[in-house]
């Protein structure tokens, strides 16, 4: 494992530390448990790593949902400007382009990747600006119109405020959205994707798990049943990245943008690079 991704780790638990004030055996209890997964198990995956930090965390803390403000608020800061969005894409000559563009620059919202900007969306109207570094939109459009399903995979909550104008404007008649099974980080939830109501534009299903990605192989039958059956997979975030990309699906595109050095060198591009790009199939150079 790259040692950036063990940096990242840490820090996240010194965040955790703080934010919830943990102190003398507790926090040292903490530190010391997550260093010993960080030095033992350096072999598995970093979602699974930090699933395992998180569950480490919620037991230690008492707290099932560590991050439940935080995305309670992100929900409803950008859900009550979503008229003004969707108006703002309606207006557009390719609305589609622009609601894409609003999905991943929405993904800057991941206190995994610590990225989280202090005024949402002053940030947002900010990386409206940027263009596209590696863009195969018009190609997902594509192959979305001739789907007969379409299976989009969502990562934070706040974000999929975006997510939901993005799918309401690709009207696909048979499109599901998937969420983690159980609170991970500000991971979207079957009640973060109610809250904003995502279930108005498509179908909501759980994935059946807790890691901050999507790991095919760990979540429930009936996801990986829906996931191997879809015309076209929509894996939205830096999470679900990691998690997929050696996956080896034709019709998988993955949109995200890049928040770290070492997923940025990954897809050859820069950090803070806006990225819509189909299934490699496992040609990542890792």
């Amino acid at each position: 494992m790259d040692n950036r991704c063990l940096a990242c780790h840490s820090k996240t638990v010194d965040l955790l530390i703080d934010k919830f004030n943990l102190q003398g055996k507790v926090a040292s209890d903490f530190s010391s448990e997550v260093n010993h997964l960080l030095t033992d198990f350096t072999h598995l995956s970093n979602p699974y790593l930090a699933l395992l930090i998180h569950r480490l965390a919620k037991k230690k803390i008492q707290n099932n949902d560590l991050y439940l403000e935080e995305k309670k608020y992100a929900n409803a800061i950008l859900f009550s400007q979503y008229e003004k969005w969707n108006s703002f894409v309606t207006q557009q000559n390719e609305p589609l382009h622009i609601a894409s563009k609003l999905a991943v620059v929405g993904n800057i919202i991941d206190y995994g990747a610590h990225s989280v900007p202090t005024d949402i969306p002053a940030k947002i109207e900010e990386l409206l600006a940027l263009d596209f570094t590696l863009d195969d939109r018009a190609q997902m459009f594509a192959e979305i119109k001739k789907a007969n399903s379409v299976l989009y995979l969502g990562d934070n909550a706040g974000e999929i405020v975006f997510d939901k104008l993005f799918i309401q404007h690709l009207n696909h008649p048979n499109l599901t959205y998937a969420v983690r099974g159980t609170p991970i980080i500000n991971d979207v939830t079957l009640e973060d994707a109610e809250q904003v109501g995502m279930q108005e534009v498509c179908k909501l299903i759980s994935n059946g798990h807790d890691a901050p990605s999507t790991l095919v192989d760990n979540c429930s039958i009936e996801f990986q049943e829906l996931f191997r059956k879809a015309d076209v997979v929509i894996s939205k975030g830096q999470g679900n990245f990691e998690g997929l990309l050696n996956e080896k699906k034709e019709s998988l595109y993955f949109m995200l943008m890049a928040k770290c050095d070492v997923i940025a060198e990954m897809l050859d591009v820069c950090k803070g690079d806006l990225i819509i790009t189909k299934n490699r199939k496992g040609d990542y150079g890792i």
